[in-house]
């Protein structure tokens, strides 16, 4: 059985590997504890939230604004807030660190919206064949 945000949120489950898609509804802080995560905040229908725990050691930051549409899979961990999910990167089976714990690969995708790198980050554009 695939487990959805709201069952997760529901039966009050940690651990489990969720995909779900939502609209960013808040940016927050970069957490530079030990291990820096880039964090945001998703509404996935009206009142249900979920914080995005994006880990900058392993992936490269998401370029997000507000009111992006995203689809983020990785595992989820309730709290009463809505949960939060975290391991939104590639796993190569190695941890490093006292609360690293084995996973499947996660990932964080625009949906819906292809965002050109060229326009959106002023990177050059390649050159054309004459």
């Amino acid at each position: 059985m695939k487990i959805t945000a709201e069952v997760a949120f529901a039966r009050r489950m940690s651990g489990v590997t969720i995909s779900t898609t939502g609209k960013v509804i808040k940016i927050l802080p970069d957490d530079t504890d030990n291990t820096p995560h880039q964090k945001f905040v998703i509404e996935i229908h009206s009142g249900h939230t979920i914080l995005v725990s994006h880990n900058l050691m392993r992936a490269y930051r998401i370029p997000v604004k507000m009111g992006d549409k995203i689809e983020v899979h990785g595992s989820y961990v309730w709290n009463r807030y809505g949960g939060l999910i975290h391991n939104t990167h590639h796993y190569n089976d190695e941890c490093l660190g006292p609360y690293c714990q084995p996973h499947d690969d996660g990932y964080v995708n625009f949906v819906g919206i292809h965002k050109n790198p060229h326009i959106e980050y002023g990177l050059p554009k390649e050159a054309t064949p004459s």
